[in-house]
């Protein structure tokens, strides 16, 4: 079958690779239709060694399609069943799923990276390839409903793996109330889907903060910003300062995380806001640990991964009924074969290009 996989440090290549088959009773194999590049995939190839990705690793967490085959114990999906995949496959039986906090699942991991390997039976597939083995299908799988099961929807189901989920993880931990100023950090695919995640909470005004006028053009146009600003032709602080008679916000989700983001944040939240950090860039570089501003301000700063499965009754709705669209987020969309240029869309940052996906 094609795959994409990890090959070296910043390289990603497509080749043929072993079909993945059944190994515990409560695998499914999934034919894809569609897979995501995520700017998490870019994080695990530029750092691989770090990371400790493998070579050969099949790359990718996002992708809907249709059951091919399943295990013996599995009983909420069958064969020929359309579906979209958690990002994270979770048993939903440990003492974290029962209390919704999948992404703590004992026994779970992330597709398409080297985090839990062995949770997946030593054999973890990634999303971005014509089929994949899933673990704990019964959990990890969703069953879309029939007006998304054409086929021709599933740019609009494919967000709920990951991008939308996480956007509205942020929202939701951001504690947003009606009538009150949101501030959105970071311009790509999971910054444009907090602002929509943000606008199902009735909030004054969303004012998304980036650094590409064409990302934040876009986000004006489609995503429901009410205010752009580039941080790097404008003080973002000063900005959202004036707008605000010099208070701030008092909900910020900043989907970057890194020490400039989290500084940024701080010096824009209002006394007693919410930050909601979603961003992984702390991994890379180190971030000092912000107490004392947050503890004089009454500030509650809550960071975590999101819970896709635990969310998924409540998205799914959202979506099928049209109220939130998260495909606008797909700017490109190439076949599987070309997911090097793919890659390289999202790396440089191209213009115009948001977030890409695969078709096999």
């Amino acid at each position: 079958m094609l795959a994409t996989y990890y090959h070296d440090r910043s390289e990603i290549r497509v080749g043929n690779l072993p079909e993945p088959t059944i190994i515990a009773d409560t695998d499914a194999i999934v034919r894809v239709t569609l897979a995501g590049v995520c700017g998490a995939d870019l994080d695990f190839i530029n750092n691989g060694p770090e990371m400790g990705v493998p070579q050969g690793m099949r790359m990718g967490h996002e992708f809907v399609g249709i059951v091919e085959a399943i295990g013996k114990d599995v009983h909420t999906v069958k064969v020929g069943d359309r579906v979209v995949a958690s990002a994270m496959f979770v048993d939903g039986e440990c003492h974290h799923c029962k209390r919704e906090l999948t992404s703590a699942c004992e026994h779970g991991g992330l597709f398409g990276s080297p985090l839990f390997v062995e949770h997946g039976g030593n054999d973890i597939q990634g999303g971005q390839s014509e089929l994949v083995r899933v673990p704990y299908a019964n959990t990890s799988l969703f069953t879309l409903p029939e007006s998304l099961s054409t086929g021709a929807e599933d740019h609009k189901a494919l967000p709920l793996a990951d991008n939308f989920a996480t956007g509205y993880h942020g929202a939701l931990n951001a504690n947003i109330h009606p009538d009150e100023t949101v501030v959105v950090i970071g311009d790509g695919a999971v910054g444009q889907c907090s602002v929509m995640a943000a606008s199902l909470f009735n909030p004054s005004q969303i004012i998304l903060v980036g650094r590409h006028d064409s990302r934040l053009e876009f986000a004006q146009q489609k995503s429901g910003a009410t205010h752009i600003v580039n941080g790097k032709k404008h003080d973002p602080v000063e900005f959202l300062k004036n707008l605000t008679h010099g208070y701030g916000a008092m909900s910020i989700i900043d989907t970057v995380g890194n020490k400039a983001s989290l500084e940024q944040s701080l010096a824009m939240a209002h006394a007693g806001g919410k930050l909601s950090v979603l961003g992984f860039g702390h991994l890379y570089a180190p971030v000092d640990a912000p107490y004392s501003e947050a503890l004089f301000r009454n500030l509650t700063i809550h960071t975590g991964v999101v819970n896709v499965v635990a969310y998924m009754k409540t998205l799914l709705p959202i979506v099928e009924s049209g109220r939130i669209d998260p495909s606008i987020i797909f700017t490109d969309t190439l076949p599987l074969a070309d997911a090097q240029r793919g890659y390289g869309l999202m790396s440089s940052r191209s213009l115009g290009t948001i977030k890409v996906a695969l078709k096999p």
